[in-house]
């Protein structure tokens, strides 16, 4: 039985069909969900720290981490041709 991470990296690095509008907009769709978090925690760490609702260390993390999720899944869109 695999992790439940290992089971969530495959899902991410799953490759995607480009060339099928639908299969194209079923992707384009995972990825709000990723943006609008990066956007609520980058908007969180640039406010003035008395209105900041996170500590730095956490939106640092959790920024990061948002950011890997997009590469991954950008990169099984559109593999690196060295990779």
């Amino acid at each position: 039985m695999k992790r439940s991470r290992v089971r969530e990296r495959e899902r991410l690095r799953a490759p995607v069909e480009t060339t099928d509008p639908a299969a194209l907009a079923v992707y384009a769709g995972a990825l709000r969900p990723v943006v609008a978090s990066l956007r609520a925690l980058v908007e969180d760490a640039t406010a003035a720290p008395s209105q900041r609702v996170h500590a730095r260390a956490f939106l640092r993390r959790e920024i990061l981490r948002g950011i890997r999720e997009l590469e991954a899944r950008l990169d099984a869109a559109s593999p690196h041709p060295n990779a």
